[in-house]
């Protein structure tokens, strides 16, 4: 394991993504947000208003039929797309997160045609069939892919999806990134000592994965043993929703064609220095997680990520 490299304001400003005035909304990438089931569509919301303020060009939200009607209202920049649902024989009585399935077993490739990154997992129920049943394809499929929430739970209770994970740099794919909080982490890691950074770290390496720890300091761990840490620590941040607000914008620059390293580097910098801006204007105990993405315009500037903007810093 390498040394720690602390995330500084220095850091995000070297790595901010080219822009290119000529560009269009195929230009700026496409994100497909595997999110969402009833009673926990805000996760989706959250996710992806936070995506849609990364800069990346179209949002495609794939969530149960239910959800479409609100998250149209709520975020009409997004385009959605309902999952198919057929009530298995038998099964009638059973709750519809069990009972989902695809009506058609090409539906769900043709889906991810054309889209540059994937986020699973956001308000994602564990026991929904039609994720677990997709689970392998996205793995196989997606350029980029980032892994959060429910699938992290169904990683927890699927030993044999990592198999499928590990080999994705093999076949010319970027690196699954995990965004797991310390009680998801110990489902996939029983093993670890909370604070170990160091088994942290070999866990990523021998996963092939990109492991972004959400704490109070956020660690991140690449496979080849680098290891990036925030250290600035904001008790606001600690509401639910906070971690789908970091998935989206994550998941948002990735489709934008950012490496996995440096775009996890910089959805944990950014997401922090919003929560530092937030604070300063609504109390820590008082700031949502929906009030984040209202300041990235801010940490764009205050990073000189916009051309002919001063640092105002």
């Amino acid at each position: 394991m390498e040394p720690m490299e602390r995330i500084t304001r220095e850091r995000l400003t070297s790595l901010c993504p080219l822009r290119s005035e000529e560009g269009h909304k195929g230009t700026f990438g496409r994100l497909l947000l595997y999110a969402g089931t009833e009673g926990m569509g805000g996760a989706a919301y959250m996710a992806a208003s936070s995506a849609l303020r990364s800069g990346v060009g179209l949002v495609y939200l794939l969530v149960p039929q239910e959800l479409i009607a609100p998250l149209m209202t709520m975020c009409p920049e997004a385009l959605t797309i309902p999952i198919p649902k057929k009530a298995n024989a038998g099964a009638v009585l059973q709750p519809l997160l069990a009972v989902t399935t695809s009506e058609d077993p090409t539906w769900f490739a043709e889906t991810l045609q054309g889209k540059d990154a994937v986020l699973l997992g956001p308000g994602i129920a564990p026991e929904r069939k039609d994720v677990r049943d997709n689970f392998p394809i996205l793995i196989r499929m997606v350029p980029h892919l980032v892994l959060d929430a429910g699938a992290i739970s169904i990683l927890a209770s699927e030993p044999s999806l990592w198999d499928e994970i590990r080999t994705r740099r093999q076949r010319g794919l970027g690196p699954a990134v995990l965004t797991p909080h310390i009680g998801e982490f110990l489902r996939i890691f029983p093993e670890w000592k909370t604070g170990d950074m160091e088994a942290a770290s070999e866990w990523a390496r021998k996963q092939e994965t990109i492991l972004v720890l959400k704490s109070h300091q956020t660690n991140i761990f690449t496979p080849d043993g680098k290891w990036y840490s925030n250290q600035e620590s904001n008790s606001g941040l600690a509401k639910g929703g906070s971690g789908d607000v970091l998935a989206g914008l994550l998941a948002g620059f990735l489709a934008q064609g950012m490496r996995e390293e440096d775009a996890c580097v910089c959805a944990v910098g950014i997401h922090s220095l919003a929560g530092q801006l937030c604070a300063k204007e609504h109390g820590r105990r008082a700031m949502l997680p929906t009030m984040l993405w209202h300041y990235y315009d801010r940490c764009f500037k205050i990073l000189n990520w916009e051309e002919g903007m001063e640092n105002d810093g």
